[in-house]
């Protein structure tokens, strides 16, 4: 019968499955001679770290809790103020309108009395027409893009300014003789950008889905839209993205005027004629480096 190996010749392999405590813990054991360690000031820490961030949330709660009534104000105010002047706008467009419909007919009867005057008419009326200042109704396309909705919530937002304007630049060579954007027509100035999550026409907000309707032979312009690059890049967000992209006949669309800013002149400013008194020599330097 073999001999029970000695403590010495134990191997790594009987260390580890023999000795389960560290040595440093062991030798702290000894010198508590056995005794458990003290756990009663463990549970006055934990007592007294759960009362702390128990306070802590009592107070962050109850500054959340005053701090609202004011927030809400504040938001209701902004919404208010808000919707005060979007009532103002529109007021003032109203009378816009009205104070440019007596203006066209007073300017109608000022003119009308002789052949340079209708001529005159005629050509302001012309430019008023192509500067979108007067509202046109007649036959067109009217196009409708909007983001694909999922769940009832829409998605991230696909489509851009940058894809409306190329549309609307499309819409203009395939023959469109007027055109509007969620109902704000566009005139030779108007823009069409971004701000954060809303689409501006004009500096006036618009929301999905984008309706754009253009005036002109509805066939023609069709035809001439389909080969362009904004259709394609469309009919490619719709299969890729699920955007909605559809293309309507109309037989009579109604376009507003447009909200004409006032322009900035420039004038060629002539040189004046050379003064006929002799010029005086610039001075010259003196040794000293003075004048």
């Amino acid at each position: 019968m073999a001999a029970d190996p000695k403590p010495g010749e134990l191997g790594i392999l009987g260390q580890l499955l023999g000795d389960h405590l560290d040595a440093g813990y062991e030798e702290a054991h000894r010198r508590r001679d056995g005794e458990p360690p003290n756990r009663r000031s463990h549970k006055l820490w934990l007592v007294t770290g759960a009362l702390v961030a128990g306070l802590l949330l009592g107070v962050a709660a109850s500054d959340a809790t005053q701090r609202a009534p004011g927030a809400d104000q504040t938001r209701r105010s902004l919404a208010d103020d808000v919707a005060a002047a979007r009532a103002e706008t529109e007021e003032l467009s109203r009378r816009a309108a009205v104070l440019a419909a007596a203006l066209d007919q007073a300017r109608g009867k000022a003119l009308d009395g002789d052949e340079a005057g209708r001529a005159e008419l005629e050509r302001l009326n012309a430019l008023t027409e192509a500067a979108g200042a007067i509202a046109v109704r007649g036959p067109g396309l009217a196009i409708t893009v909007r983001d694909p909705i999922a769940r009832g919530e829409q998605n991230h937002q696909n489509v851009l300014d940058r894809d409306l304007q190329v549309l609307v630049n499309a819409l203009w060579s395939s023959g469109a003789e007027a055109v509007a954007v969620g109902g704000v027509r566009l005139q030779p100035r108007a823009t069409i950008r971004q701000a954060g999550g809303a689409m501006l026409v004009d500096n006036r907000p618009i929301t999905q889905p984008y309706v754009l309707e253009a005036i002109g032979p509805p066939g023609q312009m069709r035809e001439a839209l389909s080969h362009t690059e904004a259709y394609r890049r469309f009919l490619a967000f719709a299969a890729d993205y699920g955007t909605v992209f559809t293309v309507e006949n109309r037989d009579e669309l109604r376009l507003p005027a447009a909200g004409i800013t006032e322009g900035r002149l420039a004038a060629t400013l002539t040189p004046p004629p050379p003064s006929s008194a002799t010029s005086t020599p610039p001075p010259t330097s003196t040794p000293g480096g003075k004048r």
